[in-house]
């Protein structure tokens, strides 16, 4: 499982996310090259349910489904929401 915070974000990359996952991204599609599943635990608001999934979409090495578990109803409609107006 990998976990992020907001020490994870490297402050001198200027064209990088602020966003903690942005940090982990390389580790992530590192993992996703050894095994099909990821478990990844970050705090609110640390683009796990928006920004991260734009970026698996845009890499070349990923390929079949991207899925994404809400517990919440109202999250889940706003992150369709935002995720479908980016696209």
């Amino acid at each position: 499982m990998l976990q992020c915070g907001a020490k994870n974000v490297n402050p001198l990359e200027r064209f990088v996310s602020s966003l903690p996952v942005a940090a982990v991204l390389p580790e992530l599609l590192t993992a996703l090259d050894c095994a099909p599943q990821v478990l990844l635990s970050a705090p609110t608001g640390a683009g796990k349910s928006t920004w991260l999934p734009l970026q698996l979409l845009a890499h070349p090495g990923i390929n079949g489904k991207i899925i994404l578990l809400e517990p919440r109803r109202l999250a889940a409609r706003n992150v369709a929401q935002t995720t479908g107006g980016a696209a």
